[in-house]
């Protein structure tokens, strides 16, 4: 898939998952407004139905009388003498069984008046006189222009408890389909980038192989002619180079090698009792004819005074010559390199100081990730495969330690390991 088909992709889907957001809050809103009106609709029947009982307790009453006192007063005030306890608990009934609840306010109202004559309310008598939910009491008496008023403070959370189902399971069916696009999106690339790394990692690799197999091929064809087989100096430079071409290959594929290792979580760790400058010299004299070959210089100053620590020798031998190796390809005229010592928080700090072309800003983030190399210009001028510093973060974080990078580009790079002293058993 190319990279404008890959963002028309994106687009598309993106489109897509926001259609699907918007149907769904449309539809949200026509099922709230669906809900709200059934509720009225419930509201109002429940509000005739308690106007029709009112009317059969008029016309048979037994023991419930709809009006107090009704002989003693006048005609036009036989309202405000309106069984209201009775009303109450019909209204109550009633809106229960309707299963709409018993949180509301009522009143009993005469048309086109801005006060109520009686009911049970507290502080919503505007909201009772403006309330769509009445119904007429001529039912009690013929032509009068009086209403029973109900007001529901909180019908509209009715309505949304009755929906919450439905906005959850919307939310979370929209918030998963945009996490696994979005996922998708960011794995996709990861892996785009992972196969670019490792298509520049074969063809680096092929390149870095081919080079001392050239050199052994050419150096055995020399071997195989009569002049240089008489000539014992010879036979053994060309012998010599073999060699030297061998165990620089045979490193390349160890070095290959431990990377898929600690791929699968397969490393191993043997730890021993050792001394780290004596490790540090040993190390050091093996890097030594490379400095001096370029007319550099490698300086030594161990100030810790404890210098022994648990740790797997072969390992922490390879982290420092890694370190030494990148300090002499990175400095482009004579190496001068520092190597420091010193003891903190229960372990050893050591200290590599090069001189050379440092390291960019952007370049410091991803130098410890597997596959990454600094590129100096020309992609194969410093050998490599951009698995040394990602092997060496490594195998510090296994022995418990960690490794800090400051570098100024142009000016040279400081790499410090601590490594713990990881309970000796001889101090």
């Amino acid at each position: 898939m190319n990279k404008r088909t890959g963002i028309l992709l994106i687009v598309l889907t993106s489109f897509a998952i926001l259609g699907i957001a918007i149907s769904q809050v449309y539809w949200i809103k026509n099922a709230h407004e669906l809900k709200k009106e059934q509720l009225d609709q419930r509201i109002q029947m429940g509000l005739r139905v308690v106007s029709n009982t009112l009317f059969e307790l008029q016309n048979n009453p037994g023991d419930h009388k709809i009006f107090i006192n009704e002989y003693q007063c006048a005609p036009t005030h036989i309202f405000e003498h309106l069984n209201y306890s009775l009303l109450d608990s019909l209204l109550s009934s009633e809106l229960s069984s309707l299963q709409i609840g018993t949180d509301f306010e009522y009143g009993v109202y005469l048309n086109g008046s801005d006060k109520l004559i009686g009911g049970n309310f507290k502080h919503c008598e505007q909201q009772i006189l403006q309330s769509n939910f009445k119904t007429s009491l001529s039912c009690l008496r013929s032509g009068s222009p009086y209403y029973l008023a109900i007001y529901m403070p909180n019908s509209n959370k009715m309505v949304l408890r009755d929906m919450i189902s439905s906005f959850i399971i919307s939310g979370l069916l929209i918030l998963i389909i945009g996490f696994s696009f979005i996922y998708t999106v960011i794995i996709n690339y990861r892996q785009k980038k992972i196969s670019l790394i490792k298509n520049d990692f074969v063809n680096n690799m092929t390149h870095e192989f081919k080079t001392p197999i050239a050199t052994v091929s050419l150096a055995s064809e020399m071997l195989l002619r009569p002049e240089v087989q008489n000539n014992n100096e010879k036979t053994k430079k060309y012998a010599q180079i073999i060699y030297d071409e061998n165990v620089r290959l045979k490193n390349q594929v160890e070095q290959v090698l431990q990377t898929a290792v600690i791929d699968k979580s397969e490393s191993q760790i043997r730890k021993r009792d050792l001394d780290v400058h004596k490790l540090l010299d040993d190390t050091i004299r093996n890097s030594e004819i490379f400095i001096h070959e370029r007319n550099g210089n490698i300086h030594k100053n161990y100030s810790a005074a404890r210098s022994k620590i648990r740790a797997d020798r072969m390992h922490l031998t390879n982290i420092i010559s890694n370190l030494l190796d990148n300090a002499i390809k990175y400095s482009p005229n004579k190496p001068v390199i520092w190597v420091r010592t010193k003891n903190i928080k229960k372990g050893i700090l050591i200290t590599i100081e090069d001189k050379g072309i440092g390291i960019k800003a952007e370049d410091q983030a991803n130098i410890f990730k597997q596959f990454h190399r600094v590129h100096t210009g020309n992609i194969h001028d410093v050998k490599g495969f951009g698995l040394g510093l990602f092997y060496t973060e490594k195998m510090v974080k296994e022995h418990g330690g960690f490794i800090r990078l400051n570098s100024t580009f142009g000016s040279g790079s400081t790499f410090e390991i601590y490594l713990p002293f990881n309970e000796l058993r001889n101090n």
